[in-house]
């Protein structure tokens, strides 16, 4: 079947069987196709692919390098996919999975690195396609929810992201300046990050906030929503609608539309999704913003964070209802207005969030590189 023909439903599948799901699956793609000297899908055979001994003895060493692990010396198999061995390394090693929350989107080449914080789905790969168009202006690296990779309990409040996030950030980079960026949940965790490191006399060049809602979430509201959030986030349009008490049934109905058997994400790991959103939702719903006197830039959609106005009972849409007044009121915090909604800014709407990006990071970066020549 030509691929103008296809049935969409095949190729989504197919898709959907080579791309990444969790940030671990993204690190180590990018590790397998280091080796191979090809791009090497999720689901592409060790064998296949052309690998040997040698190949195999190069690919461990590889990754326990760069993941701090220790593979099993039968490696291929073991896990003669991708897939395989980030399944093993969730399931044989869960407190080395939930320590590879910081995933990298391209190769080291001298730019200033931009720290993403995840959205409240937990997942970092959202920021794939923005990475791409902003690769010649930073090296963009993001956070991954822990429990992405594994049934562990995700980091219970904010503090608690920071502190981790913190912690893996200055393994890459130890000192300032630093450019800090989040989506959705992800701005409290980034505001919170950058004001430790401000009392900590760092040098924060920058916090982006990407459609980032202060405002605490409703639980109730949360839990209603779930399901659907879950959907979307797994790139089905029109969602698949459901009472978080019919989880179950839904996860199945969102795994046969994503791909069947196989090809998308398991029942079990879109239970997990649901679990991470909401276990994000209470840590966002207990946070208290600290004062902080540095420069940030809020990027928000014309549609708002939580649906647009309808989605929000017709509240007003805009930075001073997303909670954010105290900042703008200090005056350290900018808004800029994008087309699209939560849903759509890193999708339909990804060149002119990129475009917006460049133009807020472009003088930023070009400073900090100054500084440093």
């Amino acid at each position: 079947m030509r691929a103008d023909t296809e049935d969409p439903t095949m190729r989504a599948a197919h898709s959907s069987a080579r791309e990444p799901r969790t940030g671990l699956e993204k690190t180590l793609g990018d590790l397998w196709t280091r080796v191979f000297g090809v791009p090497v899908g999720m689901n592409d055979d060790f064998f296949d692919l052309g690998g040997d001994s040698l190949l195999a003895a190069e690919l461990i060493a590889c990754v326990e390098a760069e993941l701090g692990v220790r593979l099993p010396r039968r490696g291929a198999a073991d896990f003669p996919t991708v897939r395989h061995m980030a399944r093993w390394i969730a399931t044989r090693s869960p407190e080395d999975a939930a320590e590879h929350t910081l995933v990298r989107f391209a190769p080291a080449g001298g730019r200033p690195a931009l720290f993403c914080v995840h959205g409240m789905g937990g997942h970092v790969l959202v920021f794939g396609r923005l990475a791409r168009r902003l690769d010649h202006l930073v090296e963009l690296y993001g956070f991954e929810s822990v429990g992405r990779n594994d049934e562990a309990r995700g980091d219970r409040t904010v503090a608690d992201m920071a502190t981790r996030y913190l912690r893996h950030m200055r393994r890459v980079q130890p000192h300032g300046p630093y450019l800090l960026g989040g989506y959705s949940i992800g701005g409290a965790v980034a505001l919170e990050m950058a004001a430790r490191l401000v009392a900590d006399g760092e040098r924060v060049e920058h916090v982006l906030l990407l459609d980032c809602d202060l405002r605490p979430p409703d639980p109730a509201a949360i839990r209603a929503r779930t399901v659907e959030f879950v959907a979307r986030a797994l790139g089905l349009d029109p969602p698949v609608s459901a009472p978080y008490a019919d989880l179950d049934a839904a996860a199945e109905e969102i795994c046969r539309r994503a791909g069947g058997a196989g090809k998308g994400p398991t029942p079990g790991q879109v239970r997990r999704f649901a679990a991470i959103y909401t276990e994000n939702a209470e840590a966002l719903s207990s946070f208290v913003p600290p004062p902080y006197a540095g420069d940030m830039t809020l990027v928000w959609t014309r549609e708002g964070t939580r649906g647009g106005a309808a989605g929000d009972a017709g509240a007003p849409i805009g930075p001073a209802a997303y909670g954010w007044q105290p900042y703008l009121d200090a005056g350290t915090l900018r808004a800029v207005e994008v087309p699209g909604d939560h849903w759509t800014l890193f999708s339909t709407h990804v060149r002119a969030l990129a475009e917006t990006c460049e133009a807020l990071l472009g003088p930023i970066t070009t400073r900090i590189c100054d500084d440093h020549s």
